[in-house]
This record gives structure tokens, C-alpha cells and sequence, in this order.
């Protein structure tokens, strides 16, 4: 019996880089949005309803094209194909018609569950004597009243968040390539 012999592998080293430009891009990405985010937070919800809407149609026209095709190639009928080709056609296309609606039906409900939160925080704050909770509950009804009848703040606070976190992760990656260089 002959006895091969075995030779180890040395993984190979590897340099050290420094932050890429692409780890820049995300953060830019996250600074244009919060940006869009705070200024224009109705026609940002819009979008993503439009977005979700062509998604839907998009669906819809593959469930479509897949009954087709199987009814013309294979001369099967898949009723479920077609119904779910239609609905979701459906859907998507109310989505995209509706998008304005479906933006104010949105703030109204989360203004009023800011409202009722707030409410609540209130009620319990006032049992027990607590000043703190009671100007948060305030604060919450505030928050919900402006929701409902200006802008929806929920987006404006996210695209702030971003426009913050961009900013840091900018400066970090600044900071982390001085101290490499």
C-alpha cells in the first residue's frame, strides 16, 4: 500500500484595505432620502404607493402571461393563475389610481393612534400623579393632531434619523481613513 503524503495549504495574506468608495455610497443614498423624507413626505409615501402598485401589476401580469402560456402550450387551464393574474392587475392598478387617498388614510390613522395613545398616557398620568407621562401623553396628541392636519411628521422624524445617521456614518468613514493614513 503506497502512502500518499499530504502538503498543508497557507492561506494567502491578504492586504489591509482602507474604506472603499462604495461604503460612501450608502450613506449618500441614506442622506438623499432623509432629505426627500423631511421636505416632501406626502409625495414620498406617494411614490412608495406607486412603487407597491407597479410591483402588484407587475405580479398580476406574470400570473397572466404564465395562464397563457400554459394554456397555449400544454392546453391546460389554470383558473387560479387567471384569478390571481386579475386580482392582482386589480389591486395594483387601485393602488397606483388611489395612491393620494391611500397617503391621507394613512396619516389620518396613525394621527388618530398617536391621539388615542396619547390619550391614554393622559388618563394613566393623571391616576397616578405623574407629570412626566402626562406631557408625554400631551406630546402624543400634539404629534397625532399635526399628523392629521398638516404633514405626516412619522416620515419627517424617519428622514431626519437617516439625515442624522448619514451624516455620522460620513464623518466616521473621514475620521477612520485620517487615522489609517
Amino acid at each position: 500500500m503506497k502512502r500518499e503524503k499530504t502538503t498543508l495549504i497557507k492561506p494567502q495574506k491578504t492586504k489591509e484595505r482602507g474604506p472603499q468608495k462604495t461604503t460612501l455610497i450608502f450613506p449618500l443614498i441614506s442622506l438623499i432620502l432623509g432629505i426627500i423624507l423631511l421636505t416632501s413626505s406626502t409625495k414620498a409615501v406617494i411614490i412608495v404607493c406607486y412603487l407597491i402598485g407597479g410591483i402588484v401589476v407587475l405580479f398580476g401580469l406574470y400570473h397572466l402571461f404564465r395562464y397563457y402560456k400554459l394554456k397555449q402550450e400544454l392546453k391546460i387551464e389554470d383558473n387560479q393563475k387567471l384569478i390571481l393574474g386579475v386580482a392582482f392587475l386589480a389591486i395594483g392598478l387601485v393602488i397606483i389610481i388611489l395612491s393620494s387617498v391611500l397617503e391621507t388614510c394613512l396619516r389620518f390613522i396613525i394621527g388618530f393612534s398617536l391621539i388615542v395613545n396619547g390619550i391614554k398616557k393622559a388618563i394613566i398620568a393623571i391616576n397616578n400623579r405623574d407629570s412626566l407621562i402626562l406631557i408625554l401623553g400631551l406630546m402624543f396628541i400634539a404629534m397625532g393632531l399635526y399628523t392629521i392636519l398638516a404633514e405626516n411628521i412619522i416620515f419627517q422624524i424617519v428622514g431626519i434619523l437617516l439625515i442624522l445617521s448619514s451624516i455620522i456614518d460620513i464623518l466616521n468613514l473621514f475620521i477612520t481613513k485620517k487615522n489609517k493614513v
